[in-house]
């Protein structure tokens, strides 16, 4: 059987992890439709739940029971993003879903959180002259908690019920149970029983 000699298309060598141009028509046109989605979405009147439910199950890829994003929420496309159940994100929450976005359960997300897939070239002409980006896929497992402004890069897994600092820029992998902060991100320690009993001696239950 004679091989193929079909090139794939750039959307095609988005989703595969290879460089491609983020000027295609047809990565435009997803980009496009998406924006006319949030528009919809940002623009609801804040007591319409059901609307923007709708509207975020039908952008994105998979999305769990229980899920509060609040306006404005900004994305790419949508359809690589999966969300899990008990989901919490304050306003700003921009990803840039050039590759897959794994978001387990009961994450929380301050405001303006950034979670950036895509990346570009070092060399000058092919990030300005061939226009090439490249994406990695980016995970956040259950029960994290990223904190204001935080900016999440290419490629990292942030592990179950880690906290990440305000204000941080994560470019490396984040270990579970463990409390995070700085430019770059690094472990500062790691969560014990001690921080649930300091909670509850400073701020007792909820009753």
């Amino acid at each position: 059987m004679p091989m193929s000699t079909d090139e794939p298309t750039q959307w095609q060598r988005m989703v595969a992890g290879r460089s491609y141009r983020s000027t295609d028509p047809e990565l435009t046109e997803a980009r496009a439709a998406t924006k006319r989605i949030l528009h919809e979405y940002n623009t609801t009147h804040p007591d319409d739940e059901a609307t923007r439910d709708r509207l975020l199950r039908g952008l994105l890829k998979s999305a769990g029971e229980m899920i509060w994003i609040e306006p404005p929420f900004r994305c790419d496309y949508g359809n690589q993003i999966t969300f899990g159940n008990g989901i919490f994100a304050n306003y700003d929450l921009s990803i840039l879903d050039c590759a897959p976005v794994t978001i387990g359960d009961m994450v929380l997300f301050g405001p303006r959180v950034t979670i950036a897939t895509a990346s570009h070239p070092i060399d000058f002409v092919q990030r300005t002259g061939d226009m090439y980006e490249y994406a990695e896929p980016i995970t956040i497992e259950e029960g994290a908690w990223l904190g204001a402004h935080v900016v999440v890069g290419p490629g990292v897994t942030i592990g179950a019920r880690s906290v990440i600092g305000a204000g941080s820029i994560v470019t490396r992998d984040i270990p579970p149970d463990v409390v995070a902060a700085g430019v770059p991100c690094k472990v500062v320690r790691e969560i014990t029983e001690q921080d649930r009993d300091a909670y509850l001696a400073a701020y007792g239950t909820a009753g």
